[in-house]
Protein backbone atom coordinates (compact mmCIF):
# COMPACT_ATOMS: atom_id res chain seq x y z
CA UNK A 1 0.00 0.00 0.00
CA UNK A 2 2.71 2.07 0.71
CA UNK A 3 4.69 1.63 -2.57
CA UNK A 4 1.04 2.80 -4.23
CA UNK A 5 1.09 6.26 -2.23
CA UNK A 6 4.79 6.59 -3.08
CA UNK A 7 3.65 5.96 -6.92
CA UNK A 8 1.20 8.09 -6.94
CA UNK A 9 2.94 11.05 -5.04
CA UNK A 10 5.70 10.48 -7.37
CA UNK A 11 3.01 10.58 -10.51
CA UNK A 12 1.32 13.83 -8.73
CA UNK A 13 4.85 15.44 -8.63
CA UNK A 14 5.72 15.19 -11.84
CA UNK A 15 2.28 15.99 -13.32
CA UNK A 16 3.07 19.17 -11.63
CA UNK A 17 6.26 19.39 -12.67
CA UNK A 18 5.36 19.46 -16.60
CA UNK A 19 2.46 21.92 -15.89
CA UNK A 20 5.00 24.21 -14.30
CA UNK A 21 7.85 23.69 -17.19
CA UNK A 22 4.68 24.41 -19.79
CA UNK A 23 4.02 27.68 -17.86
CA UNK A 24 7.51 28.77 -18.29
CA UNK A 25 7.65 27.78 -21.58
CA UNK A 26 4.94 29.60 -22.84
CA UNK A 27 5.73 32.66 -20.85
CA UNK A 28 9.16 32.51 -22.48
CA UNK A 29 7.58 32.32 -26.11
CA UNK A 30 5.13 34.94 -24.93
CA UNK A 31 8.32 37.15 -24.09
CA UNK A 32 10.00 36.43 -26.86
CA UNK A 33 6.88 36.97 -28.78
CA UNK A 34 6.52 40.94 -26.89
CA UNK A 35 10.40 41.55 -27.69
CA UNK A 36 9.82 40.45 -31.51
CA UNK A 37 6.66 42.83 -31.87
CA UNK A 38 9.06 46.22 -29.82
CA UNK A 39 11.90 45.14 -32.59
CA UNK A 40 9.42 44.96 -35.44
CA UNK A 41 7.80 48.41 -34.34
CA UNK A 42 11.14 50.33 -33.84
CA UNK A 43 12.16 48.74 -37.40
CA UNK A 44 9.00 49.75 -38.77
CA UNK A 45 9.25 53.11 -37.25
CA UNK A 46 12.82 53.64 -38.36
CA UNK A 47 11.55 52.96 -41.66
CA UNK A 48 8.95 55.63 -41.34
CA UNK A 49 11.27 57.70 -40.83
CA UNK A 50 13.27 56.93 -43.41
CA UNK A 51 10.93 57.42 -45.64
CA UNK A 52 9.11 60.76 -44.56
CA UNK A 53 12.51 62.55 -43.72
CA UNK A 54 14.89 61.13 -46.22
CA UNK A 55 13.17 59.92 -49.33
CA UNK A 56 11.62 63.30 -50.04
CA UNK A 57 14.41 64.99 -50.30
CA UNK A 58 16.12 62.73 -52.54
CA UNK A 59 13.31 62.89 -54.80
CA UNK A 60 13.43 67.16 -54.88
CA UNK A 61 15.22 68.95 -57.61
CA UNK A 62 18.64 70.05 -56.58
CA UNK A 63 18.46 73.87 -55.30
CA UNK A 64 22.11 75.56 -56.55
CA UNK A 65 23.14 77.50 -53.84
CA UNK A 66 24.50 81.29 -54.70
CA UNK A 67 27.45 83.39 -53.96
CA UNK A 68 29.94 79.79 -53.96
CA UNK A 69 33.42 79.34 -55.41
CA UNK A 70 33.28 76.16 -57.12
CA UNK A 71 31.28 73.87 -54.47
CA UNK A 72 33.13 76.43 -51.55
CA UNK A 73 32.67 79.32 -49.60
CA UNK A 74 35.43 81.87 -50.20
CA UNK A 75 35.06 83.91 -47.20
CA UNK A 76 36.55 86.80 -49.14
CA UNK A 77 34.09 87.02 -51.61
CA UNK A 78 30.96 87.28 -48.74
CA UNK A 79 33.15 90.42 -47.29
CA UNK A 80 31.63 93.83 -48.65
CA UNK A 81 33.96 95.31 -51.68
CA UNK A 82 34.89 98.28 -50.01
CA UNK A 83 35.60 96.55 -46.89
CA UNK A 84 37.82 93.91 -48.84
CA UNK A 85 41.99 93.88 -47.50
CA UNK A 86 44.42 94.51 -50.26
CA UNK A 87 45.56 90.82 -51.82
CA UNK A 88 48.80 89.86 -52.39
CA UNK A 89 50.22 89.14 -55.41
CA UNK A 90 50.35 85.39 -54.88
CA UNK A 91 48.04 84.76 -51.33
CA UNK A 92 48.00 81.11 -50.30
CA UNK A 93 44.84 79.64 -50.83
CA UNK A 94 43.36 77.91 -47.92
CA UNK A 95 40.65 75.30 -48.14
CA UNK A 96 38.92 73.89 -44.94
CA UNK A 97 36.53 70.74 -45.62
CA UNK A 98 34.40 70.55 -42.66
CA UNK A 99 31.40 68.28 -41.00
CA UNK A 100 29.46 70.56 -38.36
CA UNK A 101 29.42 67.72 -36.00
CA UNK A 102 33.05 66.76 -36.34
CA UNK A 103 34.70 67.68 -33.47
CA UNK A 104 37.80 68.54 -34.79
CA UNK A 105 36.28 71.14 -37.07
CA UNK A 106 35.93 73.03 -34.01
CA UNK A 107 39.60 72.33 -32.84
CA UNK A 108 40.18 74.29 -36.40
CA UNK A 109 37.82 77.23 -35.51
CA UNK A 110 38.89 77.87 -32.23
CA UNK A 111 42.62 77.38 -32.33
CA UNK A 112 43.58 78.09 -36.67
CA UNK A 113 41.00 80.21 -37.72
CA UNK A 114 41.60 83.01 -35.58
CA UNK A 115 45.07 83.41 -36.72
CA UNK A 116 43.89 82.26 -40.46
CA UNK A 117 41.09 85.24 -40.04
CA UNK A 118 44.05 87.53 -38.90
CA UNK A 119 46.19 86.89 -42.53
CA UNK A 120 43.19 87.06 -44.34
CA UNK A 121 42.72 90.65 -43.50
CA UNK A 122 46.62 90.96 -44.07
CA UNK A 123 46.12 90.17 -47.68
CA UNK A 124 48.86 86.71 -47.26
CA UNK A 125 46.03 84.29 -47.84
CA UNK A 126 42.52 83.27 -49.04
CA UNK A 127 40.46 80.58 -47.29
CA UNK A 128 37.17 78.86 -48.11
CA UNK A 129 34.84 76.66 -46.42
CA UNK A 130 33.57 73.71 -47.76
CA UNK A 131 30.74 72.42 -45.57
CA UNK A 132 29.46 68.98 -45.92
CA UNK A 133 27.40 66.09 -44.54
CA UNK A 134 30.08 62.94 -43.41
CA UNK A 135 28.46 62.12 -40.27
CA UNK A 136 25.00 62.14 -41.10
CA UNK A 137 23.98 59.40 -39.20
CA UNK A 138 25.76 60.19 -36.04
CA UNK A 139 23.14 62.44 -34.37
CA UNK A 140 20.57 60.07 -33.64
CA UNK A 141 18.33 59.93 -36.40
CA UNK A 142 18.55 64.14 -36.39
CA UNK A 143 20.49 64.13 -40.21
CA UNK A 144 22.19 67.35 -38.20
CA UNK A 145 25.70 67.76 -40.59
CA UNK A 146 23.06 67.69 -43.22
CA UNK A 147 20.60 69.85 -42.09
CA UNK A 148 23.93 72.28 -40.45
CA UNK A 149 25.29 72.53 -43.93
CA UNK A 150 22.12 72.80 -46.08
CA UNK A 151 21.75 75.76 -43.69
CA UNK A 152 24.88 77.50 -44.22
CA UNK A 153 24.27 77.41 -47.85
CA UNK A 154 21.02 79.15 -46.77
CA UNK A 155 22.90 81.57 -45.02
CA UNK A 156 25.43 82.29 -47.76
CA UNK A 157 22.97 82.38 -50.70
CA UNK A 158 20.87 85.45 -49.03
CA UNK A 159 23.10 86.93 -46.46
CA UNK A 160 26.47 85.94 -47.66
CA UNK A 161 28.23 88.48 -45.21
CA UNK A 162 26.95 86.94 -42.27
CA UNK A 163 28.35 83.60 -42.87
CA UNK A 164 31.64 83.86 -41.37
CA UNK A 165 29.98 84.66 -38.27
CA UNK A 166 26.87 81.85 -38.84
CA UNK A 167 29.93 79.13 -39.34
CA UNK A 168 31.96 80.05 -36.37
CA UNK A 169 28.99 80.35 -34.00
CA UNK A 170 28.03 76.36 -34.90
CA UNK A 171 31.56 75.46 -34.70
CA UNK A 172 32.01 77.14 -31.58
CA UNK A 173 28.81 75.12 -30.11
CA UNK A 174 29.19 71.66 -31.51
CA UNK A 175 26.21 68.60 -30.40
CA UNK A 176 28.03 65.50 -28.64
CA UNK A 177 28.09 63.01 -31.26
CA UNK A 178 25.08 60.84 -30.77
CA UNK A 179 22.92 63.51 -30.09
CA UNK A 180 19.83 65.04 -32.32
CA UNK A 181 22.06 68.45 -31.90
CA UNK A 182 19.99 71.50 -32.51
CA UNK A 183 16.48 71.59 -34.25
CA UNK A 184 15.84 73.83 -37.08
CA UNK A 185 14.25 76.31 -35.01
CA UNK A 186 17.89 76.76 -33.37
CA UNK A 187 19.63 77.04 -36.89
CA UNK A 188 17.19 79.54 -37.84
CA UNK A 189 18.04 81.35 -34.20
CA UNK A 190 21.66 81.32 -35.09
CA UNK A 191 20.93 82.40 -38.50
CA UNK A 192 19.19 85.58 -37.45
CA UNK A 193 21.58 86.63 -34.43
CA UNK A 194 24.63 86.13 -36.99
CA UNK A 195 23.08 88.49 -39.00
CA UNK A 196 20.91 86.50 -41.68
CA UNK A 197 17.28 87.20 -40.66
CA UNK A 198 14.37 86.16 -42.54
CA UNK A 199 15.97 82.22 -43.36
CA UNK A 200 12.88 80.37 -41.89
CA UNK A 201 11.62 78.52 -45.08
CA UNK A 202 14.79 78.05 -46.22
CA UNK A 203 16.43 76.36 -43.30
CA UNK A 204 13.25 74.43 -42.15
CA UNK A 205 12.57 73.12 -45.54
CA UNK A 206 15.97 71.63 -45.85
CA UNK A 207 16.33 73.68 -49.37
CA UNK A 208 20.43 73.05 -50.14
CA UNK A 209 20.09 69.41 -48.38
CA UNK A 210 20.05 67.57 -51.87
CA UNK A 211 22.46 69.92 -52.94
CA UNK A 212 24.81 69.16 -50.39
CA UNK A 213 24.36 65.55 -51.13
CA UNK A 214 26.24 66.00 -54.25
CA UNK A 215 28.58 68.16 -53.27
CA UNK A 216 29.69 65.57 -50.46
CA UNK A 217 29.69 63.31 -53.49
CA UNK A 218 31.84 65.43 -55.22
CA UNK A 219 34.68 65.89 -52.19
CA UNK A 220 34.22 62.52 -51.12
CA UNK A 221 34.76 61.10 -54.76
CA UNK A 222 37.43 63.64 -56.00
CA UNK A 223 41.14 63.23 -55.37
CA UNK A 224 42.19 65.86 -53.46
CA UNK A 225 46.15 66.51 -54.14
CA UNK A 226 48.28 66.23 -51.18
CA UNK A 227 46.09 63.94 -49.54
CA UNK A 228 44.56 60.46 -48.22
CA UNK A 229 41.16 61.61 -49.14
CA UNK A 230 38.16 63.30 -46.90
CA UNK A 231 37.59 61.30 -43.74
CA UNK A 232 34.61 61.83 -41.58
CA UNK A 233 35.90 62.43 -38.27
CA UNK A 234 38.90 64.57 -39.36
CA UNK A 235 38.68 67.82 -41.25
CA UNK A 236 41.18 68.51 -44.08
CA UNK A 237 42.80 71.67 -44.17
CA UNK A 238 44.96 72.48 -47.26
CA UNK A 239 47.09 75.35 -48.68
CA UNK A 240 47.70 75.54 -52.06
CA UNK A 241 46.54 72.47 -52.21
CA UNK A 242 48.95 70.75 -49.90
CA UNK A 243 47.97 69.00 -46.93
CA UNK A 244 48.59 70.52 -42.98
CA UNK A 245 49.17 67.20 -41.37
CA UNK A 246 50.59 69.14 -37.91
CA UNK A 247 48.51 69.59 -34.82
CA UNK A 248 44.75 71.80 -35.29
CA UNK A 249 45.32 72.66 -32.00
CA UNK A 250 48.75 74.48 -32.53
CA UNK A 251 48.51 77.85 -34.40
CA UNK A 252 52.12 77.74 -33.82
CA UNK A 253 52.76 74.64 -36.27
CA UNK A 254 50.39 75.92 -38.71
CA UNK A 255 51.85 78.98 -38.80
CA UNK A 256 55.70 77.10 -39.36
CA UNK A 257 53.63 75.27 -41.99
CA UNK A 258 52.64 78.28 -43.95
CA UNK A 259 56.19 79.81 -44.18
CA UNK A 260 57.26 77.17 -45.59
CA UNK A 261 54.95 76.93 -48.10
CA UNK A 262 55.69 80.86 -48.66
CA UNK A 263 59.47 79.89 -48.79
CA UNK A 264 58.81 77.14 -51.57
CA UNK A 265 56.55 79.70 -53.40
CA UNK A 266 59.50 82.17 -53.70
CA UNK A 267 62.39 80.30 -54.31
CA UNK A 268 60.38 78.60 -57.03
CA UNK A 269 59.61 81.71 -58.61
CA UNK A 270 63.34 82.83 -58.51
CA UNK A 271 64.25 79.55 -59.95
CA UNK A 272 61.82 79.95 -62.96
CA UNK A 273 62.82 83.61 -63.03
CA UNK A 274 66.54 82.14 -63.27
CA UNK A 275 65.98 79.55 -65.74
CA UNK A 276 64.31 82.08 -68.12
Amino acid sequence: MSNDVSNERRDAVREKAKKVTARIRRRKIARRAAITVVIIAAVAAAGWWVWKTVTPELDRPVVEPKNLTGDGVDILSTIPEAERPEMDENPIAIDIYIDYMAPDAGVIEQNLAPQIYELLDEGVVTVAYHPLSLMPNESNGSQYSTRAAAAAMCVVSEHPEAFRAFNTALLSAQPEIGTEGPTDEDLVAVAADAGAPGLHECITEHTYAPWIGEATTRATESDLPETDGIRATQPIVLADHQQYEGGLDDPADFSQFLLTLQSEQYYGDVDSGDSE
